[in-house]
């Protein structure tokens, strides 16, 4: 299999297919993905973090706008991605509510005047992407760029994905070597486990 073929095929198919959500739908999944995130399950599983990554949402990805809400009114520490023109990659960038925003790279806002995070200090990050499986298999928008800005993490950061739960299918999705795998997946109907998912695919 051509997997770089392959991705693209399958990029684009869910591509336009989230595009064809409505603005009702987009925000009705902002609010019952929000509520899912932080479920009684899971804010056990987080209790212990209080370093999040996240990031800005755009189009019709999945909305982080009452995520991002919710983890200020917890108290965490949160940080999204800012682009570094030069170096022409992303960092992480300290966020708090009162921060101006402006269109960054590809138009995605970003904090005016960045403050550079230490990535140290993020326990969880919370990823965007147009495609995943449930162990955790994850097609992002190409290019590397997001993988790139995660394996600046520390070891043991728990990656979450947030998807509309048409992105997560039970089929392995073409994956390389470098693509970095999912811990948990959060959609507006379910979470799931991938790390317990990948045992049981293995056993």
């Amino acid at each position: 299999m051509d997997i770089a073929a392959e991705k693209q095929r399958l990029r684009a198919e869910m591509r336009a297919r989230r595009d064809a959500l409505t603005h009702d739908e987009v925000r009705e999944a902002a609010h019952v993905g929000a509520n899912a995130l932080f479920n009684p399950r899971l804010m056990n599983l987080f209790s212990r973090f209080r370093g999040f990554a996240t990031y800005m949402s755009i189009g019709s990805e999945f909305p982080t706008d009452r995520i991002h809400h919710a983890l200020f009114s917890a108290g965490a520490s949160v940080c999204v991605p800012y682009y570094l023109s030069e170096a022409k990659e992303y960092a992480w960038a300290a966020f708090t509510p009162n921060d101006p925003l402006i269109p960054g790279h590809m138009r995605i806002p970003e904090p005016a005047d960045p403050r550079q995070a230490d990535p140290a200090m993020i326990d969880v990050a919370l990823i965007p992407g147009l495609l995943f499986d449930v162990c955790g298999g994850r097609i992002g928008y190409g290019g590397g760029v997001y993988d790139r800005l995660l394996t600046k993490l520390r070891a043991g950061t728990l990656r979450v994905a947030l998807a509309y739960d048409f992105q997560v299918q039970r089929e392995p999705l073409p994956q390389a070597a470098h693509d970095l795998t999912m811990d948990y997946i959060v959609t507006e109907k379910q979470w799931i486990d991938c790390r317990l998912a990948r045992r049981l695919r293995r056993e």
